[in-house]
């Protein structure tokens, strides 16, 4: 629900009053649970694992960005052509944050439409949904090709056509996902509802969207710059938050190793720009002592130039079990998630 403010002065009090109050902490745990449960049954309904408002902001908006999106033009002019679209992604998140104080104020659901709301800007067990059927089809065709249902999710999610690219490339594209998915889909919507509510996190993840539909990861010319710059500007603390989450789910998963995703950190070689995962996929790719990036082609035909990311003595030659301990850390990291909110709240009744 949007408060209703009575002097402007007080807004600061009430946002100060309210970061990480035990009734968010709640909230978010309530949501983390949802998220993470529903999507690991039920997948994701459109093929698409990122958080629920990507995906409607991208059906609407999808369109446009694609013909707005000519490489013949000045980058003055995309860069005009994209600061419009970025304003209309964040406008139409503001009329659905509206719509959403309204649901919260006349349908409260026991206090429990706070938490389906947050869910929208989550993402959780559709990727595991998603990283466990393409385990299952490399498992049965035993190194054949697979079909392209068993990985449609992954291509979708992550803006990229695998049908280029071979069984290897596939896999690294779905562990790639278990970063960002995290960095961008949880801890990051997840931060900003803590401390400004359920306006805040939507507002990101409106942003975290047009980054995702626009940027091409840091490739597009001029037309994606503002929403990754923006989207840099508010994810950079989450994406310190996943750095430790990642870290501590390495130390719990078998294979993993925390030491090695440590020396990603300070590793002068083999590390993710922002734009292409960052830090969250350069300690996933140390930690799990594998080659992660390289090029790929997204789903429009353009020709990604993405880094490798990981030491020089990994391997790019990706196999199951590598996919399947990334699963497993996936899940760890959730778990730290919410065992995180759950010791925050704690600490509130102490």
């Amino acid at each position: 629900m949007i408060p209703d403010f009575p002097q402007f002065d007080h807004f600061f009090s009430y946002i100060l009053n309210n970061v990480g109050s035990p009734e968010r902490l709640n909230a978010s745990m309530i949501a983390v649970l949802m998220v993470c449960a529903f999507g690991a049954i039920f997948g994701s309904f459109t093929g698409n694992a990122n958080p629920f408002l990507w995906g409607i902001l991208d059906r609407v908006f999808g369109g446009l960005t694609k013909k707005t999106y000519r490489v013949g033009r000045s980058i003055s002019s995309l860069y005009f052509r994209g600061a419009l679209i970025l304003s209309l992604y964040i406008l139409l998140t503001g009329f659905i944050v509206a719509g959403c104080g309204l649901l919260e104020e006349h349908f409260r659901l026991a206090g429990f439409m706070e938490p389906i709301l947050l869910t929208c800007v989550l993402a959780g067990g559709a990727t595991w949904s998603a990283l466990i059927r393409l385990h299952k089809a490399l498992r049965a065709d035993q190194g054949k090709t697979i079909s392209k249902g068993s990985y449609y999710d992954i291509a979708v999610s992550t803006r990229t056509n695998l049908n280029t690219t071979d069984n290897h490339g596939i896999i690294r594209g779905g562990i790639g996902f278990v970063a960002t998915s995290l960095d961008k889909g949880m801890i990051a919507p997840l931060f900003w509802y803590l401390i400004g509510g359920l306006p805040a996190a939507f507002i990101y993840g409106g942003i975290a969207a047009a980054r995702w539909g626009m940027s091409r990861e840091g490739f597009a010319k001029g037309i994606g710059i503002l929403p990754l710059k923006l989207e840099e500007i508010l994810g950079f603390i989450p994406q310190l938050i996943t750095v430790l989450i990642l870290s501590f789910a390495a130390l719990m998963t078998p294979s993993a190793r925390l030491t090695r995703a440590m020396t990603g950190l300070f590793a002068k070689s083999g590390r993710a720009p922002y734009a292409e995962g960052g830090l969250p996929l350069t300690i996933l790719a140390y930690g799990l002592n594998v080659s992660l990036g390289g090029a790929v082609e997204d789903t429009d035909g353009s020709v990604l130039k993405r880094a490798w990311v990981g030491s020089k003595t990994s391997t790019a030659k990706i196999e199951i079990h590598h996919l399947r301990v990334a699963i497993y850390l996936s899940i760890m990291a959730h778990v730290l998630v919410f065992f995180t909110l759950l010791m925050g709240l704690i600490s509130w009744r102490i």
